[in-house]
């Protein structure tokens, strides 16, 4: 009977970190644009900036449609890789937020591409000094 009990508590505790396992750290469904964009600046704030990138993509996976999310969402994942001091990827990024913005242009939130300009102009402008 113990020998029983055991396994079973074993099987029911395996089963529970496998469930937690596969769902995404505090990325529950249901959760408004606004809400994902808290969670990630509030990862970005303990400087944990993996998590603030993968929430900044859920909401692009979850919010596909939401353009100024979305915009907004590259903006801050560039950014956040410039925190890291990846800032070749943080000009990576930015190119492509601005290719996106010399596509739709007056479609899209004008602060995004404001601050990616400046920002990136400033990144290169370092590498230049570097150099």
């Amino acid at each position: 009977m113990k020998r029983s009990l055991g396994l079973i508590i074993v099987l029911v505790g395996l089963g529970l970190l496998a469930s937690c396992a596969t769902r995404d750290k505090g990325m529950q469904e249901g959760l408004t644009a606004g809400e994902i964009f808290q969670r990630a600046q509030d990862a970005v704030d303990r400087g944990d900036y993996a998590h603030g990138i993968e929430y900044y993509a859920y909401c692009q996976k979850q919010y596909p449609d939401d353009v100024a999310h979305d915009v907004w969402a590259s903006y801050e994942i560039a950014f956040i890789y410039h925190k890291m001091g990846q800032n070749a990827k943080a000009i990576e990024l930015f190119d492509e937020l601005l290719a996106r913005y010399e596509k739709e242009g007056s479609a899209l939130p004008p602060a995004p591409q404001v601050l990616a300009q400046k920002l990136k102009a400033r990144l290169e402008d370092a590498s230049k000094k570097k150099s």
